[in-house]
C-alpha cells in the first residue's frame, strides 16, 4: 500500500460528506413542505414483516442495505485497485492507515495483520450504519440497541480470542487470578461492565444524536437541515473512532497481559 502523507486526501473526505449531506438535503424535498416527523416514529424500529416466529424490523432491513451497499462498494474498489490510486481508492487508504496506526499505538505491536480484519470492520460497519441515514430512505440501525450490543459482543470475544492467539492459553488466563485468585470475579465482571459499557455509550450517543436533530427539524425546518446533517456526520464518524479506539485499549490489554 502506498503511503499517503498528501493533506489533500483529508480535504477531499470532508468536502465528500459535506456533498452527501447537501445532496441527500436536496433528495427530500424543501423541508417547509414536508411533514412535520414525529419524533418517536422517526427513532423507534417497527415490524416490517415476521418469519414464522421471527419479527424482521426496520433495523434489520436498513443494515442488510447498508451490508449490500458496502460489499458491492468494496466489489467495485476491489477490482480496480491501482499502484496510482485515484480519488475513492486514496481516500480508502489513508482511513486503513489511520486505524493501522491507531492500532499500533494502542496495542502496542509492530505487526496489525491479525488485529486489522476484525478493528477495520467495526470501524468501517459502525462508521456506515451512523452515517448511513444521510441516504433517502435509510435509518441508521446504531439507535436500536441491538446493534451495538451486537458490536460490543463481537468486541467482547475478540479480546480473550487475541490474547490466547498471541500469549498463550495458559499465559491469558492466568491474569485472571493474579496477584491472588480473589481477583478472577472482579476480572470477569470488569469485562462484563465494560461489554455493556460500550453498548450504552454508543446507543446513548446516537439514540440522542437523533431525538436531537428530530426536534430541530420540527422547531426549524428551514434552517437546520443542512447544518444538522453535517453535525450528525461528526458525531457517527467520532463515535465510531471513539469505539474503534476502546477496542484497540481492550485488545492491547489481553496482548500485553504479563508481556
Amino acid at each position: 500500500m502506498q503511503r499517503i502523507n498528501n493533506p489533500l486526501t483529508l480535504v477531499l473526505l470532508i468536502a465528500l460528506v459535506i456533498g452527501l449531506a447537501i445532496v441527500s438535503n436536496l433528495l427530500e424535498g424543501p423541508a417547509g413542505e414536508a411533514e412535520k416527523p414525529d419524533v418517536a416514529e422517526e427513532i423507534t424500529p417497527y415490524v416490517v414483516f415476521t418469519v414464522g416466529p421471527l419479527e424482521v424490523t426496520s433495523t434489520v432491513i436498513n443494515t442488510w442495505a447498508m451490508m449490500l451497499l458496502l460489499s458491492v462498494g468494496a466489489y467495485l474498489v476491489g477490482r480496480n485497485l491501482k499502484l496510482r490510486p485515484g480519488l475513492v481508492q486514496n481516500m480508502l487508504e489513508w482511513i486503513i492507515e489511520a486505524i493501522e496506526k491507531l492500532i499500533r499505538e494502542m496495542v502496542g505491536v509492530g505487526d496489525v495483520t491479525i488485529f486489522l480484519p476484525v478493528v477495520g470492520t467495526l470501524a468501517f460497519f459502525i462508521g456506515s450504519a451512523n452515517l448511513i441515514s444521510l441516504l433517502p430512505g435509510l435509518k441508521s440501525p446504531t439507535p436500536d440497541i441491538n446493534t451495538p450490543l451486537a458490536m460490543a459482543l463481537v468486541v467482547f470475544f475478540s479480546v480473550p480470542y487475541f490474547g490466547i492467539r498471541t500469549r498463550g492459553l495458559w499465559s491469558y488466563l492466568k491474569h485472571y487470578v493474579e496477584p491472588i485468585f480473589l481477583m478472577l470475579p472482579v476480572e470477569v465482571a470488569s469485562e462484563i461492565a465494560r461489554t455493556f459499557s460500550l453498548t450504552f455509550r454508543l446507543f446513548g450517543n446516537i439514540m440522542g444524536e437523533e431525538i436531537i436533530i428530530s426536534i430541530l427539524f420540527i422547531v426549524m425546518p428551514l434552517f437546520v437541515p443542512v447544518p444538522i446533517m453535517l453535525f450528525s456526520i461528526f458525531t457517527g464518524l467520532l463515535q465510531a473512532y471513539i469505539f474503534t479506539l476502546l477496542t484497540c485499549v481492550y485488545i492491547g490489554g489481553a496482548v500485553k497481559a504479563h508481556k
